[in-house]
């Protein structure tokens, strides 16, 4: 079967518009990824549980002292972002982190301020 020089252009055409059309897809984030964390008085585990709906992340930070909602979460390809309020110690005033994330496959990197100090972790998706 023979196409004219036009229509194979035209099709050449629509074919990048489509793909152009197409967003970026989100990385699967979804599920339960764990985080060691090396401290001082030993390994620190933290179980971060993630959904995501379009660019909306939500979720929860589980760690020995309990649960804690997700707040402001966004993702954007392998890119997401989230904050975390804790209630303070002692009385003191709850105290917001804000996470910075990538994704790859079944890894991610969060990185956060922690007592004015940067910290960068890594974790694993946990396996069913």
């Amino acid at each position: 079967m023979r196409f004219g020089k036009a229509v194979l252009i035209t099709l050449a055409v629509c074919t990048l518009m489509m793909a152009a059309a197409i967003p970026a897809a989100a990385a699967d984030l979804n599920g339960s990824w764990l985080v060691k964390v090396e401290t001082p008085n030993g390994v620190r585990e933290t179980t971060y549980t993630f959904k995501v709906d379009g660019k909306t992340l939500t979720g929860k930070v589980t760690t020995q002292r309990g649960d804690t909602d997700i707040k402001d979460g966004k993702i954007d390809g392998d890119s997401f972002e989230f904050s975390v309020e804790r209630p303070g110690r002692g009385g003191a005033a709850p105290t917001t982190s804000v996470y910075k994330g990538k994704i790859s496959g079944d890894t991610i990197t969060l990185s956060t301020t922690m007592q004015g100090n940067p910290v960068e972790m890594k974790g694993e998706r946990k396996k069913m």
